[in-house]
């Protein structure tokens, strides 16, 4: 027998089914909570898709200050329960470190791969470096302990491996010289 607190009846007089929006909520709207504002409902009755409960769980771990899904980055392994979510390995950390320093001093990240290569230093799979590999570790803010979902940026549980100030030099960096290959003027004089 249906349990007469979840029927048509009970949630609306007169026993008019409520509207599809009344029912469910975006996962915005007190998500975080876990209960509808309207209908006070939990996650099973909200009947939120499973991609929207996967967004959600991101992005309050992100709030929390904890690295998301998927592999640890480069240079950092997953932590185990009671362990920082992400912890530093080191032997990949320098490798992180090397290729900023590199790319500052040779200001291209062919001569980065080349330099790892001529230490015969590989990826964690044993793999050659790519241009691609390079610009995402330049590019990723875990290095200087940030975590982010989307627009959201906050303070990572994580220990940085690269100062905030190195960090923006390398993107900075990047930065003119994707100006100038799209024929834009350099704004620093």
């Amino acid at each position: 027998m249906a349990n007469p607190e979840n029927t048509a009846e009970h949630l609306h007089p007169g026993g008019a089914a409520p509207r599809r929006e009344e029912r469910t909520q975006r996962p915005s709207e007190g998500a975080e909570a876990g209960l509808s504002a309207t209908t006070g409902l939990d996650d099973d009755a909200l009947k939120l898709s499973h991609g929207q409960k996967v967004k959600r769980g991101q992005l309050k771990a992100v709030q929390q200050g904890r690295y998301g899904t998927g592999p640890a980055p480069y240079g950092y392994r997953r932590g185990t329960p009671g362990e920082k979510p992400l912890i530093v390995d080191d032997r990949e950390a320098e490798v992180v470190r090397m290729v900023f320093r590199e790319y500052l001093r040779t200001r291209s990240t062919g001569k980065v791969i080349q330099y790892l290569h001529s230490k015969n230093i590989f990826t964690r799979k044993g793999n050659k470096w790519s241009r691609q590999a390079i610009a995402i570790i330049l590019s990723n803010r875990t290095y200087r302990g940030r975590v982010s979902y989307g627009e959201v940026e906050t303070q990572g549980q994580h220990e940085p491996i690269i100062e905030p100030a190195l960090f923006y030099k390398a993107n900075a960096l990047r930065e003119r010289k994707r100006r100038r290959r799209r024929g834009r003027p350099d704004d620093s004089a």
